[in-house]
């Protein structure tokens, strides 16, 4: 296992020791994926950091392993959301990231845009707070990039999902004056089906199921409480991915891999 430093400075990013007392370590990458950790630029590590969050990025992949965020309900003020995704060039490498090339890739059967929605990993509210407007505008201009940005089909990601980070947010952080510590990422499988035209002349994966995992204290200590969602049935029910490269001659049709939530009723109230 390769284990990530997290930023223990004063300085912005995603801090280890956010939560007085009670440490939050990063995830561990297997051993079998550390040489698809996403190198910075200058050369100094793999973590990218941002106001209030930091990001591991695949550079095989071209999404995230996980994004890592803080957040402080007591300092935490709204905005409105402002801001369009765009490559971190400064950061990485740009071709370790997908941007536009494959949100705007192709176009549904009734003419409407495709049903992918770019969606944050880190919320860009859930890191709106600090001393000063300035800082909080810094850390919601920060989650626009595509280093922390993942395909969600457009279903999951106004609905469900955004529904958790709300809760998460709001519900909770806020109205507890609470420090809370959050990381987020996409599952990313080997098995995970092909987007149905090729990027740039390349075979893209799209990751079926997202994760989330929130970090906060208690009377007894550190708290952890899991989340996963699946798109892979709003996938497979629009016809956008196939479990099976295109174009090879004499393979057999992939079957979708065994998915505890594909019987999940988006529809439900809960």
């Amino acid at each position: 296992m390769y284990f990530i430093p997290a930023t223990n400075t004063p300085a912005m990013p995603y801090n280890s020791n956010f939560i007085p007392g009670l440490p939050v370590k990063l995830p561990a990458v297997p051993k079998n994926k550390i040489k698809s950790i996403a190198p910075l630029r200058n050369g100094k590590g793999h973590l990218i950091d941002y106001a209030h969050h930091s990001v591991l990025l695949n550079k095989d992949r071209k999404f995230a392993f996980f994004a890592a965020s803080n957040i402080n309900g007591k300092e935490w003020k709204g905005v409105d959301r402002k801001g369009v995704f765009k490559k971190d060039e400064k950061s990485v490498v740009a071709d370790y990231q997908l941007g536009n090339e494959l949100y705007n890739a192709i176009k549904a059967k009734n003419g409407r845009p495709n049903d992918f929605e770019q969606g944050h990993l880190t919320s860009f509210q859930e890191v709106l707070w600090g001393k000063t407007p300035a800082e909080r505008k810094k850390a919601a201009n920060d989650t626009f990039y595509f280093t922390n940005c993942v395909p969600q089909h457009e279903r999951l990601n106004v609905g469900l999902w955004r529904s958790l980070e709300q809760y998460i947010l709001k519900t909770q952080t806020i109205r507890h004056n609470l420090k809370v510590s959050v990381i987020t990422g996409p599952l990313l499988s080997d098995k995970d089906p092909f987007y149905i035209k090729q990027i740039n002349g390349q075979q893209v994966q799209i990751p079926c199921a997202f994760w989330k995992v929130v970090y906060y204290p208690n009377q007894k200590g550190l708290n952890a409480v899991g989340f996963m969602m699946s798109q892979t049935q709003l996938l497979l029910q629009d016809g956008t991915v196939r479990f099976q490269k295109a174009g090879l001659r004499g393979m057999a049709a992939a079957k979708p891999p065994a998915d505890l939530f594909m019987d999940y009723k988006y529809d439900a109230v809960y």
